[in-house]
């Protein structure tokens, strides 16, 4: 699977190509060689996060699917979707796809680097999360727990706050429905 999309380079202010792409190990390893040594000093949400070990832990797991956003043979951003173990707050008992894990490279983050190298990874992952909700027959059904400073992201993209979720560490719940799309 490879899906030709279009990043924005915030330097020059232009589209610029990229590709999402199926999890391989090269995307591991520019996490591990470029990305954790900007994170684990940082004080994003994130910062502990470990692609490889998540990777491993859901490796066997049929109802896992891993990406990564590649632009300029550099890894800009991991996604992991799980399908078809979560049901939709909005029309319950409906299968929706779920965003588990997605995180932009830490030069595309404003936090880290002002102005970051490229913007539209997280909007892009979502539109292909979305996207693969329809694939599915799930009619563009789409939910995720936020991490406190992307909130604000996800409920600008029209996502539905539900609040936090005491069983997923107080973490509010999004959820995109095919009326809000």
């Amino acid at each position: 699977m490879n899906l030709n999309v279009k990043l924005w380079h915030s330097q020059n202010k232009q589209a610029v190509d990229a590709s999402l792409t199926i999890l391989l190990d090269r995307h591991l390893d520019d996490f591990q060689v470029f990305w954790k040594p900007r994170l684990l000093p940082s004080s994003e949400e994130d910062s502990h996060w470990d692609w490889n070990t998540k990777h491993k832990a859901t490796a066997s797991c049929l109802n896992y699917e891993k990406f990564a956003l590649e632009c300029e043979q550099f890894t800009q951003g991991l996604m992991m979707l799980e399908l078809d173990s979560h049901r939709s707050r909005i029309e319950p008992g409906k299968s929706i796809v779920y965003i588990d894990f997605l995180a932009a490279a830490p030069w595309n983050r404003r936090s880290i680097q002002d102005p970051p190298v490229y913007k539209g990874v997280g909007s892009i992952f979502v539109q292909f999360a979305i996207m693969r909700s329809h694939e599915l027959e799930y009619h563009g059904r789409v939910g995720l727990h936020a991490l406190p400073d992307a909130v604000a992201f996800y409920e600008k993209l029209g996502m539905k706050n539900f609040g936090p979720d005491s069983e997923k560490q107080n973490l509010p719940y999004f959820e995109l429905s095919r009326e809000e799309k």
